[in-house]
């Protein structure tokens, strides 16, 4: 179909079929492959930007709740777990 925006070349391999059908399986649709792919493309980098910005976020909270002392370490016990020496006695 004709388009005034530049076209992206995608290698239609046997990983990308298996995640195709996978989603169709999933999902139920009967979108044509380059349609699905742009679809999953603009719905991937939202849901990846969307994670990253969760991600922050709970680190944000964690370090909030570590400065208002919520959150006690015991660095000596996590010393102790990392400690190789101590590998064997698990």
């Amino acid at each position: 179909m004709p388009s005034k925006h530049p076209r992206i070349a995608v290698t239609a391999d046997a990983g990308l079929a298996r995640a195709l059908e996978r989603v169709r399986v999933a999902t139920g649709t009967r979108e044509a492959d380059a349609t699905l792919v742009r679809r999953l493309a603009v719905e991937g980098a939202a849901a990846t930007l969307a994670a990253g910005r969760e991600r922050r976020a709970a680190a944000e909270a964690l370090f909030a709740m570590m400065d208002d002392g919520g959150f006690a370490l015991d660095q000596g016990a996590i010393d102790q777990l990392n400690d190789p020496r101590d590998a064997g006695d698990v």
